[in-house]
């Protein structure tokens, strides 16, 4: 299920409509870890030992855990080069919430108590131990889904620390006017982490001068879609925008080729699937997603062009390969990222206070290439998602595969538009620019 909006330096991540599940307690396995020097804790001759807190089991395990996967895959590619000025990165303590928001807290109280330098990969649809770990100064990296990561300076969220749902407008007018679209269907689960996103969208379609035709921002999930697609025929709609989970977004699939709205394209803000498109070919020809990063189809279709992702996919495929097309192993990838440039800014002797302040300092960061730059002395608060460009890059299902769509002259994967749906140039830095 959907949670879309966009961060201080791009967007948060697509994340999983979680309040509305009742999960599970979790069970959790740590291991006690030296307490290191003062503000450097976890820190020794050889190693430098972190921490990670997702939901590893559980309903929601598969739209959150694999975070870890991603983190573990760049500090093995990391040591394997001889680690951090001579120290191995040890992701020793990983503690599993199981998606259950007391376990959360209780769990980052565990990492504190266990001496960990940095929590690297957190992923969990309820991060209620964010502002424990944000009054003790931990470093702390992952998939942003709420709000707790925002105004902290030591909360990292992949691709910026703001959720700002207003400008998830910026893309959807753009792939609307792309596919020139004259009618268009907006379709939302009944909760605020659905229908915010959604009803953003379809205020800037408006705004833009584009017919927003049909609005249902309280779809029941598992619901039959067969009402809405009547009505969106009626319309003839020939763009649906939606913010639900991927079974019913092929459920409205399905539906609209029964009735007659088949060569309707589709922008659903969840499901960058490979395996989806593959079993479901024609339903979801014409299915265009929109990425935060490099698309992992843009190493095939611009050979040379992006080396930052084509050694995500070797790496990857080398030390995690279930997870190489996976978006939240591949935030995991970023905060790994992230977090190891910020220790080799902050120097030998690296303290806690050290990589922070090293990783606010920066306004630029891609995480080598993967992504547009991340602006980290504006990205924790509402003023940096406010200032633009906004850059996407798109994708469309085509008989079971993606592809890039939308593409810039000489490869350029990323669109990037301002406050006013127009194109503009690329910010210095952005991958293919």
């Amino acid at each position: 299920m959907a949670r879309i909006a966009r961060s201080a330096g791009g967007r948060a991540g697509l994340g999983v409509l979680a309040a509305a599940l009742l999960l599970a307690a979790c069970s959790n396995a740590s291991s006690h870890v030296s307490k290191g020097g003062a503000g450097a804790p976890g820190v020794t001759a050889n190693k430098i030992v972190v921490g990670s807190l997702a939901s590893a089991t559980g309903p929601l395990s598969s739209g959150f855990g694999e975070i870890v996967d991603g983190v573990k895959a760049y500090f093995d590619m990391v040591n394997a080069h001889g680690g951090v000025y001579g120290r191995k990165l040890d992701l020793a303590v990983q503690e599993n919430d199981a998606g259950n928001p007391t376990t959360d807290a209780a769990e980052a109280r565990t990492l504190v108590s266990d001496h960990v330098f940095a929590v690297v990969g957190v992923g969990t649809p309820f991060f209620t131990g964010a502002q424990y770990l944000a009054q003790v100064g931990m470093p702390t990296f992952g998939y942003m889904v709420s709000s707790q990561w925002q105004n902290a300076p030591t909360l990292f969220g992949a691709y910026g620390s703001y959720l700002n749902d207003a400008t998830a407008q910026y893309d959807v007018v753009y792939a609307a006017k792309a596919l020139h679209a004259t009618s268009i269907a907006v379709v939302s689960y009944g909760v605020p982490a659905s229908a915010d996103a959604c009803e953003g969208s379809a205020a800037g379609l408006k705004k833009a001068g584009l017919n927003v035709s049909f609005e249902d921002f309280n779809f029941g999930l598992g619901a039959t879609p067969v009402p809405d697609v009547v009505q969106m025929a009626a319309h003839h709609v020939d763009l649906l925008i939606t913010c639900m989970e991927g079974s019913d977004n092929l459920a409205f699939a399905q539906a609209m080729h029964q009735y007659g709205l088949g060569s309707a394209h589709a922008f659903w803000f969840n499901g960058y699937s490979r395996k989806m498109v593959a079993d479901n070919p024609s339903l979801t020809n014409g299915i265009i997603y929109f990425d935060q990063h490099v698309p992992f189809e843009a190493v095939t279709a611009f050979p040379g062009k992006y080396p930052a992702m084509a050694l995500y996919i070797k790496e990857m495929t080398k030390y995690e390969p279930q997870w190489v097309y996976d978006d939240v192993a591949f935030q995991g990838w970023v905060n790994a990222a992230q977090f190891v440039a910020g220790l080799r800014a902050a120097g030998p002797n690296p303290t806690q206070r050290k990589v922070v302040a090293a990783i606010n300092s920066e306004t630029a960061f891609t995480a080598g290439g993967l992504m547009p730059p991340v602006n980290w002395t504006t990205a924790h608060t509402l003023a940096g998602t406010l200032k633009g460009p906004y850059c996407s890059a798109f994708v469309e299902a085509k008989n079971g595969r993606y592809v890039p769509v939308f593409t810039r002259p000489g490869g350029q994967v990323f669109t990037c538009v301002n406050s006013s749906f127009q194109p503009v140039a690329a910010p210095p830095g952005t991958p293919g620019a």
